[in-house]
């Protein structure tokens, strides 16, 4: 299968950053490092991705990769929700159902965005934005 991984990741985070562009944010597989996290909020971004399949049959056919993005909100803990959520609103409101992302001629559409529970990690309450979606490429 013919596929464009790059793409598709970059589409995310371009899509993450054209949200907020300010708040510190690890990349998938780059943690941020606990000098750049400050005490206020901060992001780590995790691309998970799911099978890819064949949509059509031939050799020029296209096919289908789905995942999701998790963007885990991180907040001192003991100091609240509110700015936890209205970050994950802003998120939200921006990954609706049905929005198509671009990157390099790459498109990704979302399919779901929803919230977890909220839970304390390493001294950090936590809450994770689980985007869902899919790409298709042609293959060639």
């Amino acid at each position: 299968m013919s596929a464009n991984f790059t793409d598709i990741e970059k589409a995310l985070i371009s899509a993450v950053l054209s949200v907020d562009a300010t708040t510190p944010t690890g990349m998938p597989n780059a943690i941020l490092a606990d000098k750049n996290k400050g005490d206020g909020l901060w992001l780590q971004l995790h691309n998970i991705r799911g099978a890819s399949d064949a949509v059509t049959l031939g050799i020029e056919g296209e096919d289908n990769h789905s995942g999701f993005l998790q963007i885990d909100i991180n907040y001192p803990k003991n100091k609240g929700t509110s700015e936890v959520l209205s970050k994950a609103d802003e998120f939200a409101a921006f990954f609706t159902v049905g929005k198509p992302l671009l990157y390099n001629a790459q498109y990704v559409k979302v399919l779901s965005c929803s919230l977890d529970p909220g839970r304390e990690i390493q001294g950090y309450y936590r809450v994770s934005l689980t985007v869902s979606y899919y790409a298709r490429t042609q293959r060639i």
